[in-house]
């Protein structure tokens, strides 16, 4: 069969024409739509309506400075609010040492908003860094030796109790206050300070100028025997300073102020 015979059988070129034409006019209309869509993207994005001119700062402050904080997050202003990078600003205001979590979000028109949880100090931590009652351990600036305020800071944390030891166990060494404290309560008196040497040795003392060495194994135990000699010789010295070494198989070593002894 000649070419022109299939042709006139099967005339599926001229068929295509229009088709091939509304595909051209789509993918040109799909393009403008694409180009003013960008343009639109970009005037909206630089429009004044959505630049971050404000931020608003939420959460209770006690400790983080406000001025440092709005310094950190100033140079974010006059940014557009739209492709401004949220995380990154999380970031910058988590960095603070007393911020343990912000929560930062965008608020129409230029208002950025921006949550704060503190770290909430529960103990102190080897007299340069504190415990959160999150158990996370932190070491704010003002409890730097070389700090203006660490005088002041100092005193300003002083009715919290002093833990000590290796960073790595600061969250067992905060359990075994708390495990003394509830003990301690039966016979009516306060844990101060509870300091643990390299080798998990133990030493408390008490708000009575009382000190206990615990050392480092059979603690619970050694406790319990503390507190069962506890109102027989420890009450009747009234303040004075004392200490118990319960570092003894079958008993323990007594120093300091004369104690009563019953021989019961």
């Amino acid at each position: 069969m000649s070419t022109d015979a299939r042709q006139a059988m099967y005339p599926v070129a001229p068929a295509r024409l229009p088709q091939l034409h509304r595909w051209a006019m789509s993918l040109v209309g799909l393009g403008l739509v694409v180009l003013l869509g960008n343009a639109a993207w970009h005037s909206l994005k630089e429009s004044s309506f959505f630049l971050v001119t404000n931020v608003d700062v939420s959460g209770t402050l006690d400790y983080t400075d406000r001025t440092a904080l709005m310094a950190r997050v100033g140079q974010y202003t006059e940014q557009s609010l739209l492709t401004l990078d949220i995380e990154a600003v999380q970031r910058q205001v988590e960095e603070m040492p007393w911020v343990r979590h912000a929560h930062v979000g965008r608020s129409a028109p230029g208002r950025l908003t921006i949550r704060i949880e503190e770290h909430e100090p529960i103990a102190r931590w080897n007299d340069h860094s504190l415990i959160s009652k999150r158990q996370i351990l932190f070491a704010p600036p003002q409890l730097k030796a070389d700090n203006s305020e660490y005088a002041e800071w100092r005193s300003h944390f002083k009715s919290l109790p002093v833990l000590g030891g290796s960073d790595a166990r600061h969250e067992a060494v905060l359990d075994d206050y708390r495990q003394y404290s509830q003990a301690l309560a039966t016979v009516n008196v306060r844990l101060r300070s509870l300091i643990e040497d390299e080798r998990q040795s133990q030493v408390l003392t008490l708000d009575n100028n009382i000190v206990v060495r615990l050392g480092y194994e059979d603690r619970s135990l050694r406790m319990r025997r503390f507190i069962d000699v506890y109102e027989r010789l420890v009450v009747p010295l009234n303040g004075q300073s004392a200490q118990f070494d319960m570092r003894y198989t079958n008993g323990f070593a007594y120093s300091g102020a004369p104690a009563y002894l019953d021989g019961n």
